[in-house]
């Protein structure tokens, strides 16, 4: 959801009170050409990134392959090392449980590779998986997956980039699919998954695979602006490891606000506020209606600078029962693993938490939950509810004050719960890591995440037929631009490069002209027929044509005038006159010169080929003053090509 507000946030970074009018300019960020974070440190290869040709087209830098690929079978042909493949618009793959090479894209120990959606690409799941090193996946959307979209088993250095993950709608069946992108590598894993947006999912990601899954030095992973939107929870849950997220937006995590919802989703929201089934309230505990970020399981996290839009529980860290209950109160959620809730093992908590230059805004949240009259376990079916606010409390058989949430965990409004830490002092430092941050970067304010994050996380939020044609060049390489007295031409050369596709030769006959494609050359030689004042034009390439003018006479006289018909010489160059002219469709036109509604001069007619050329020519015959050209096919503009010139 977009929205033309900026969000004034308070100087404790916490609570946004009013909206005014968006001062800050939203600008396309750069296409990164390395990653932010652990997906960069400590790389000893390099991320295949295309690079662009002068004429504008994609090609492969040194020591890569690349190749252009619009079905499965063609891109499994070319999965080895060393290869960047673009990936045609389309669809790809079965999405079906079980892993399977020749039916989703999997990549398995590969490096220096890279898979890059051309625009409109979709798989419906990817593996990644083995031993790889600078592993790319940038622009391809993951959908249509009936267990895990994106599950990541993998160790060495992998870069998700501007992907989307997820359905257009959530499911109804909260336990399928799975896991968004799941994390479950038990080995060295440095990566980075960037602006990515990961949308209207349940289970969305866990970091991993159990509770036993809590190694310090397995997973080492940054989220840097990821754009988290409509999901339920774990974005992530994250089970040991060093983990950073960095300038990520989160937008109704936990499924707590009904706006913009469908109904069916506005019904499993309600369904998930408490569970009715007597188990998680035996102990008069509350279970949430989701959450965005956990930290569990010996689990070393920190969050910067991001932005919670309408998230009731932004940052939940997990700790032993008795500690967590007296911090937070009644709620609990399944995921805690903090002993308070059946089946959820108690374990040693979060190792460290920090958070810092995070904002959020919650009004779009209800101020109120829904819970069981009876707060002491009942048998199924036989528990009333009430709608109460957050801190709702109540006097327990105990005699004791108990509340849903504690009033001094709940943020200003009393909609969303106060960001957690946990020995935030111990935390891992990503400044202090070598090669974390690329020279240049600079960080994003929490305000600044709510706009740019929402508008640039995603597949196809960039055009990645990105390579645009560099400036035309033209040289005169050999020869004399001006000859007299001339039979037979002495060879004039030229050569064209940079983003030129070729020249056009106008004003001599095509018989002295030799044109060498592969060389880049244009010669004007052989046997003149009559004087000639002739143009050399670019074609193709950003920016202006480049032209030469010259002329090859058959006395000693030197003719300065494009269009000199041999008839008398015409005394000097005061009055000539450049149009420069854009043509996108190639065919035989008119340049015209018009005073008022009526043509005075047909400067020319000629084939005009896609590119930008620019036309000289005499304007002797012509009062000073301005004039409209028009290039024409019969009556017609072309390309809108018209425009004012001014005679001197």
């Amino acid at each position: 959801m977009m929205t033309n507000l900026k969000h004034i946030i308070a100087a404790s970074a916490l609570l946004i009170t009013s909206f005014t009018a968006n001062t800050y300019a939203v600008t396309r960020p750069a296409l990164e050409n390395t990653p932010v974070g652990f997906g960069a440190a400590g790389a000893t290869g390099t991320y295949g990134i295309p690079v662009c040709n002068p004429d504008g087209t994609f090609g492969a830098p040194t020591g890569f392959s690349i190749y252009t690929c619009s079905s499965l079978e063609e891109i499994n042909s070319h999965k080895v090392n060393n290869t960047i493949i673009l990936v045609e618009p389309g669809t790809y793959g079965t999405g079906k449980q079980s892993t399977n090479a020749t039916n989703d894209l999997e990549i398995n120990g590969l490096s220096n590779f890279s898979i890059i959606g051309l625009g409109g690409v979709t798989f419906k799941k990817v593996t990644i998986k083995g031993t790889c090193e600078n592993v790319l996946i940038r622009n391809i959307s993951v959908k249509g997956f009936a267990y895990d979209g994106m599950p990541i088993t993998a160790s060495g250095h992998i870069w998700i980039d501007h992907c989307t993950i997820g359905d257009d709608v959530t499911s109804t069946n909260k336990e399928k699919p799975d896991g968004a992108m799941d994390i479950y590598s038990n080995s060295n894993l440095y990566l980075t998954i960037s602006w990515t947006k990961i949308q209207n999912h349940w289970k969305t990601s866990l970091h991993g695979k159990d509770d036993g899954d809590n190694g310090s030095t397995k997973r080492n992973i940054t989220h840097y602006r990821n754009y988290y939107y409509n999901t339920h929870q774990r974005t992530p849950r994250i089970r040991g490891g060093r983990t950073h997220i960095l300038n990520c937006l989160y937008e109704n995590n936990g499924f707590g606000r009904t706006a913009n919802m469908t109904s069916s989703e506005y019904d499993m929201a309600k369904s998930m506020i408490y569970k009715d089934d007597g188990e998680y309230l035996k102990n008069r505990l509350v279970v949430s209606d989701g959450y965005a970020i956990m930290a569990t399981n010996n689990s070393d996290v920190v969050v910067d600078s991001c932005f919670f839009f309408d998230v009731r529980w932004p940052i939940c860290v997990s700790r032993p029962c008795d500690e967590f209950t007296a911090k937070y109160g009644d709620l609990q959620s399944p995921d805690i693993c903090n002993g308070c809730v059946k089946s959820r093992t108690a374990n040693a908590g979060n190792k460290y938490c920090r958070q810092t230059g995070n904002g959020y805004y919650d009004l779009g949240l209800p101020n109120q939950i829904t819970v069981k009259t009876d707060t002491v376990s009942c048998p199924s079916g036989s528990c009333a509810t009430m709608t109460v606010p957050l801190d709702y409390s109540y006097i327990d058989k105990y005699g004791d004050t108990r509340y849903v949430i504690n009033p001094g965990m709940l943020n200003p409004g009393k909609r969303s719960i106060k960001f957690d830490e946990y020995l935030p002092e111990s935390a891992f430092n990503p400044g202090a890591i070598a090669g974390y941050f690329p020279a240049g970067y600079s960080t994003l304010t929490n305000v600044e995440v709510r706009e740019v994050v929402s508008a640039y996380a995603g597949a196809d939020t960039y055009d990645m037929h990105y390579c645009t044609a560099a400036e035309p060049t033209l040289t005169l390489t050999s020869g004399s631009l001006n000859q007299t007295n001339v039979t037979s031409i002495s060879p004039i050369v030229f050569t064209w490069g940079g983003g030129a596709t070729g020249v056009r030769i106008s004003g001599i006959p095509d018989a002295n002209i030799t044109i060498n494609e592969g060389a880049k050359t244009a010669t004007i030689s052989g046997t003149l027929v009559t004087t000639a004042n002739y143009v050399v034009t670019t074609i193709g390439g950003s920016g202006e044509a480049v032209a030469y003018v010259g002329t090859l006479s058959t006395d000693g006289n030197t003719y300065n005038v494009e269009d000199y018909d041999g008839t008398a010489p015409v005394g000097g160059c005061d009055k000539m006159v450049n149009i420069t002219l854009t043509v996108t469709t190639a065919g035989t036109y008119e340049l015209a010169i018009f005073n008022g509604g009526t043509k005075v001069k047909s400067v020319m007619t000629n084939a005009f080929g896609i590119g930008k050329t620019s036309v000289f020519f005499s304007a002797e015959d012509l009062d000073s003053g301005e004039y409209t050209y028009k290039l024409l096919n019969g009556a017609s503009v072309v390309d809108g090509q018209t425009g004012v010139i001014t005679v001197p």
